[in-house]
């Protein structure tokens, strides 16, 4: 009995001993990290996806410490170009065989011309040169709702079209 207990005392002190490892870890539904010793330097590389906590940033001089979802110190502008909308107009809508679109100023660059179901597949993608308004013919389409693009240069128009 002395033995066995002996032997029980051992097993758990040296688990106990081996159990005291400290690691730096991403924890979450995904993720994982990684020591790197490069020269003298010694490096932590961790990712995570989906990890559930609080989030917050305590800011203290030029030290961060992030707690929650991982950011990388980035900065995201957004640029609006307010002349990136082509100014068109659409009609019959709902339509039965063509459709006329018209534009309201001069267009000097191609057209190109797409078409998306409801699933997102495309059902035409064509190109037309420049011109002020042109026909659809929407015929051989199926009855429903649709996604029409329209790109000249840099610039877009986007309308639903029904086909009754």
């Amino acid at each position: 009995m002395k033995s066995i207990t002996l032997m029980f005392i051992v097993c758990f002190c040296r688990f106990s001993i081996n159990a005291q490892n400290l690691q730096r870890a991403a924890l979450g539904n995904s993720g994982s990290s990684i020591q790197i010793t490069n020269s003298d330097n010694m490096y932590y590389i961790s990712q995570s996806v989906g990890q559930h906590s609080v989030t917050g940033t305590l800011i203290n001089g030029k030290n961060a410490i992030r707690q929650g979802f991982q950011q990388p110190p980035i900065s995201v502008e957004v640029i609006s170009d307010s002349n990136s909308t082509l100014n068109a107009s659409i009609f019959p809508n709902p339509a039965d065989t063509f459709i006329t679109v018209r534009f309201s100023e001069e267009i000097k660059s191609p057209i190109n011309v797409v078409i998306y179901d409801t699933a997102g597949r495309v059902i035409l993608n064509t190109s037309k040169n420049p011109t002020n308004s042109f026909n659809l013919d929407m015929a051989s389409y199926s009855s429903g709702v649709y996604l029409l693009n329209l790109y000249s240069g840099n610039r877009k128009f986007s309308a639903r079209l029904i086909k009754k």
